[in-house]
């Protein structure tokens, strides 16, 4: 294989137009690694874990995970959300930031957000919900009670939801913490593959027919084979191709074969017979022959020209 293009980096992914953040966190969200690990992550912890977009404002089923903190259920079950939760779930999901964030709101309430990347850019977070490092008491109820609307007031079990709030020591909380970080990097590889895959099913087929066959030069290629890669009939990829590159596909497998023989020629020391098998043509006098047709001269006077220059 040649090594530039072994070696050549790859582009980071980017969503095309037509992904946007929104569906792409619901393929995350749907995808069986997601469901899998939410799952075991809240029977192992008691607490919601959920993915959402960046710059998101609280919605009515924030808070409606299983598992959730009631206390935020409550505030923010009605029509009118508590401006104090708004902000602190804005200070969480603004920018875009890359590293792990925790804030502890108005009630003394602890969330972090793990962020979820494609391409070096944040487009979604993991969310823990609402914790305590210490049981909340009555005293701390009364503190901030005062600040919030006096229909939240009326709620009889909000008192109560409060000092129901989850406790997990800081210790234990950093090692969740830890564990999410990992699982975040999962995901970000996730939404790496499935931008690759939507840009093989969107693109053009020819590109993805030259795709394949480079990913195969020094193999033996196989129309057929070719042709199922892409979804198409062996007959219509054929005609295809040649009004496309204005070659047949036989013709342009021959060309990439003898560029690539060009560049070993002139790279390494291998013998002729080496790299005509290295590119994959079955024998040396099919690759002379083919060489000779493409460079016009033979492959020892292409390496003694480039050697003398």
């Amino acid at each position: 294989m040649n090594a530039a293009l072994e070696n050549r980096p790859s582009a980071p992914q980017r969503m095309t137009s037509e992904e946007s953040p929104k569906s792409m966190i619901a393929r995350l969200r749907n995808s069986e690694i997601f469901r899998s690990y939410r799952k075991i992550f809240q029977k192992s912890t008691g607490l919601p874990l959920d993915l959402r977009t960046v710059n998101s404002r609280l919605q009515n089923g924030d808070q409606d995970e299983a598992g959730g903190n009631r206390f935020c259920q409550i505030l923010n079950g009605g029509t009118q959300k508590c401006s104090q939760c708004v902000e602190t779930q804005g200070c969480l999901s603004s920018n875009g930031k890359q590293g792990i964030q925790s804030v502890r709101c108005f009630a003394n309430m602890l969330e972090t957000v793990v962020p979820v990347t494609l391409g070096g850019q944040v487009i979604a977070q993991l969310a823990t919900g609402q914790i305590s490092h210490e049981k909340l008491t009555r005293e701390n109820f009364d503190k901030f009670i005062g600040t919030l609307g006096e229909d939240t007031l009326e709620n009889v079990n909000l008192e109560r939801a409060y000092l129901e709030t989850s406790v997990v020591s800081e210790e234990k909380y950093r090692a969740m913490v830890t564990l999410l970080a990992a699982f975040s990097l999962q995901l970000s590889e996730l939404a790496d593959q499935i931008v690759l895959e939507l840009r093989h099913e969107k693109s053009d087929p020819i590109a993805c027919a030259k795709d394949y066959i480079d990913e195969n030069l020094c193999e033996t290629i196989i129309l057929d084979e070719v042709a199922s890669e892409i979804h198409m009939s062996r007959f219509y990829l054929c005609r295809r191709f040649k009004e496309s590159t204005g070659m047949t596909l036989t013709e342009y497998v021959s060309n990439r074969r003898v560029e690539m023989a060009k560049e070993m020629l002139e790279n390494t020391s291998l013998r002729v017979a080496d790299i005509a098998f290295e590119v994959g043509f079955q024998s040396l006098s099919q690759f002379n022959r083919t060489f000779h047709r493409v460079a016009q001269n033979t492959p020892t006077q292409f390496r003694t020209v480039v050697n003398a220059a």
